[in-house]
């Protein structure tokens, strides 16, 4: 998610995606738990599946909508990241629908998962930073 402060190894190459999300599909979720440790950082990991299904006339705009709840979520949640596990698409009685399946994640100092105001509060002092270093 755009707007976290990171330290330079965390600054990770991805492509714009949806309000503030970047994908990065070139990286794997232990490439970046590496590279959280080896600077004191965490890369959290929500057990919990988040399961999105959508349906609508076209497979790429339904993925896009399914994915878009997904993120939402997790904003509203103040999770700064997402993993997807797994999409599945079909199609019935000529609607195409598409499932996506996540995890939140939280990249992070601290070793756990603060409760939901301080996610909050610490993502709203850090999007009020001019300049800052963007995810």
């Amino acid at each position: 998610m755009d707007g976290l402060l990171l330290p330079p190894i965390l600054r990770f190459e991805g492509q714009a995606y949806s309000d503030g999300w970047r994908l990065l599909n070139r990286l794997k979720s232990n490439d970046i738990e590496s590279r959280a440790r080896d600077c004191s950082w965490n890369f959290m990991f929500l057990a919990e599946v988040i399961k999105r299904t959508v349906f609508g006339f076209g497979r790429a705009r339904s993925l896009r909508r399914a994915t878009d709840k997904v993120l939402t979520e997790a904003r509203n949640n103040a999770f700064n990241s997402v993993e997807v596990t797994e999409i599945t698409a079909g199609q019935f009685l000529g609607m195409h629908w598409v499932s996506v399946d996540a995890h939140f994640r939280s990249l992070q100092k601290s070793n756990q998962i603060k409760a939901l105001a301080a996610r909050r509060r610490d993502l709203a002092v850090v999007q009020r930073i001019p300049g800052a270093e963007r995810l």
